[in-house]
């Protein structure tokens, strides 16, 4: 994307040099010899005041952002654009050959540019419903990069056959901020970014060919094998300068590194489908259009498998660097079909019109039921439009899930050298995923900023229904498609056992979220600053499934049960702050917490064998805190007994206790308690406050 924004900005730059006298240095550099060269160097940059993407316009006037398409013509506005040179004149090149390998014509184009800074003052959005969004903004981002983009292909767009080379590498600094310069900024620092086609780990991922074309359907990108990288350390300052990289705080560092096999990318025009697969109001949104009128918008579908040497890794940004890598990825059972896969569609949404909502439970296993078939079905509709009046970004997500884990957990000071390696691997898969996320240019009280409501489900389709069924033939299918199900376990490899929540439904739903940097929250004025995530309306986190045990090899067969497993935890308010800490001279991640619960959240435990008989703490309210969070990962060398240790402590407060300065402090925590269907009344506890000391380590063979 980095290389394709340089290109469409190249005519731009050409115009500039062009309208100088002939002896500027800033003349670009055109030689032709074997192929074409173009040298780009502009002393002052390139800027471009506005950049505007129009929607569904209709018959509207060209560049207008309103009477196009009723409720659905948007302009989404990208506002002072910039592209200078990083300590130097903005300079660039690109290479265009030609050439044959023989049997087939191929193009090769080549382009490199050296390091430069992109900023960009604001985006924003304009609609008919809600114009006055125009003068709000995001925020702004600058990037630093410099990078290499080479493609050979037969053709610049040849989807026939793979063809198509493809390396990208960039390295450099994204910078966000919510306001001009001095306002406090979030880095992905140290950034570095690879892909390219190659023949796969066993071959040294050599150089290899994939397809990279235009078809009916849109561009597409594919390949038997490919290599990515993606490296960043999360950093934060509090009182920079303007896109500042000198004495910023680490707070995290992660990478996704590694070989996909089977890899495919397509990139389609169309955002969300308008109407119904069937007949309302019983039957299927039809999301992806293929029935029904679709918006203009970006469809992004995603798939692949991982290859033997990918890996995730996260882990300190600063000081010993020490991290955790999660290797040896494999499928989760016998199943078929790509390891991973999610459809995501970005668009602009208005008016009570849109994504009308996401079905939570009732074991639809594929495309989005409306509200009559949800309900129908056992499940519960949770409405996820915007209001009358309103306009947004929307991110949708669509029938995605990831059906694989680690097998190895790598720990590895690469300070030191020390490095263990250990049969234990974190699965964490995800059955049916999909999420309604709408994100709105508005701060909690300016017009800078970025606000949200978002619902987000992981399911295990049917499992919570069949397990809680009256009928023991029922219950006893329950768990039939665990490969394609939804697990969080923590698993011995060596001997294929796991414990953990198997088979489990996740819900996360907040309406009015606020993400701040680097603001003093007025209403909590004792709790950190840093980067915060804010609610005033609506926060809640929902998990359920099959508390106990069994093997990897068969999660659907004989399991270790201890309990059905719902926890809901529902807040009229919440607060939560990541911040940079220390902890053993480490540079670590620190957090703040809060949340008033709105006397909807509830803890249900039931047997496995007769699901009617569940204790119950329910209707709880009150409120609960955590303060001077803090996370370290020490490799063994750190440790007296050699082993690695993820350490998680913070000083957790309930009811009363959990006050950062707000009026009145905490509220006490009060709830029902229950077996069945017997109440056997109300507990409260009006505070407390315990030191929480999670240590984490893998036991040694």
């Amino acid at each position: 994307m980095r290389g394709l924004l340089i290109l469409a900005l190249l005519p731009f730059a050409a115009i500039a040099p062009a309208m100088t006298p002939l002896d500027d240095s800033g003349l670009a550099d055109i030689r032709g010899q074997d192929g074409l060269t173009v040298n780009l160097e502009n002393s002052s940059g390139i800027q471009a005041q506005q950049l505007n993407w129009i929607t569904d316009s209709g018959n509207a006037p060209p560049g207008a952002c309103s009477g196009g398409v009723a409720d659905q013509h948007a302009c989404t506005r990208l506002n002072g654009l910039s592209l200078q040179g990083d300590g130097n004149p903005l300079s660039a090149q690109l290479q265009l050959d030609v050439g044959s390998n023989g049997a087939l014509p191929f193009l090769a184009l080549q382009y490199g540019w050296q390091p430069s800074l992109f900023t960009l003052e604001g985006m924003t959005l304009e609609t008919a419903s809600n114009p006055g969004y125009a003068t709000h903004s995001l925020g702004q981002i600058g990037l630093y990069s410099q990078g290499n983009l080479m493609l050979v292909n037969q053709g610049l767009f040849n989807s026939n056959g793979q063809n198509a080379n493809l390396d990208f590498s960039m390295t450099g600094d994204w910078i966000y901020r919510q306001g001009g310069a001095g306002s406090a900024e979030l880095s992905v620092g140290n950034l570095i970014m690879q892909n390219r086609f190659t023949n796969g780990p066993a071959g040294g991922h050599a150089p290899a060919s994939g397809i990279i074309g235009i078809d009916n359907n849109g561009l597409l990108l594919e390949a038997d094998h490919t290599y990515t990288a993606l490296q960043f350390d999360l950093m934060y300052k509090a009182s920079p300068g303007n896109f500042d990289r000198a004495g910023r705080q680490p707070l995290l560092h992660g990478a996704w590194l590694g070989g996909l096999k089977d890899a495919r990318v397509r990139v389609s025009a169309g955002g969300l489908g308008y109407g119904y697969i069937g007949t309302s109001p019983n039957g299927l949104w039809d999301y992806a259009g293929i029935n029904t009128p679709r918006s203009e918008g970006l469809t992004i579908q995603t798939q692949w498998d991982y290859d033997t040497d990918f890996q995730l890794r996260l882990g300190h940004a600063d000081g010993d660097r020490t991290r955790m890598e999660l290797v040896n990825w494999r499928r989760l059972g016998n199943g078929t079909g790509p390891m991973f896969a999610l459809d995501t569609i970005l668009d602009v949404v208005q008016n009570n019109t849109g994504p009308a909502g996401l079905c939570f439970g009732g074991g639809v296993v594929g495309g989005q039921p409306d509200s009559g078939l949800c309900t129908g079905a056992g499940g519960v509709f949770h409405p996820t439009r915007v209001a009358a009046g309103e306009s947004a970004f929307a991110v949708l997500l669509r029938n995605g899930h990831l059906h694989a884990y680690s097998e190895q957990l790598t720990v590895a000071n690469p300070t030191t050298g020390w490095s263990g390696n250990y049969n234990w691997g974190i699965v964490l898969t995800l059955g049916k995923l999909d999420g309604d996320i709408l994100a709105y240019p508005q701060g909690p009280t300016g017009n800078v900023g970025l606000r949200a409501d978002a619902t987000v489900m992981v399911q295990s389709p049917g499992f919570w229904n069949a397990a809680n069924s009256g009928d023991p033939l029922v219950r006893a299918t329950a768990a039939d498609n665990w490969q394609t199900h939804s697990h969080f376990l923590f698993a011995n490899t060596a001997s294929q056992v796991a414990v953990g929540l198997l088979n489990n439904d996740l819900l996360w739903k907040a309406r009015d979220l606020y993400l701040t940097l680097g603001e003093t929250d007025p209403a909590f004025p004792d709790m950190a600053s840093g980067i915060m995530l804010r609610t005033d309306t609506l926060s809640r986190y929902q998990v359920r499934g099959l508390l106990g045990a069994g093997s990897l090899s068969d999660l659907g067969g004989p399991t270790a049960n201890v309990a059905l497993w719902d926890f809901n935890l529902s807040a009229d308010q919440f607060r939560f702050v990541l911040y940079p800490a220390t902890a053993d001279g480490l540079a670590t991640l620190g957090f703040d917490g809060y949340m008033n619960l709105d006397g909807n959240a509830y803890l249900s435990l039931a047997e496995v064998s007769s699901p009617k008989s569940a204790f119950r703490l329910s209707n709880v309210s009150g409120s609960i805190g955590w303060r001077n969070g803090n996370v370290v990962l020490k490799s063994g060398d750190q440790n007296s007994d050699g082993l690695p240790s993820l350490t998680i402590e913070n000083e957790l407060l309930l009811g009363q206790s959990a006050d950062f300065g707000q009026s009145g402090g905490g509220n006490p925590l009060v709830g029902q308690v229950g077996f069945g269907d017997q109440q056997y009344g109300r507990i409260a506890m009006p505070g407390g406050t315990w030191h929480s000391e999670i240590i984490a380590k893998v036991p040694p063979p």
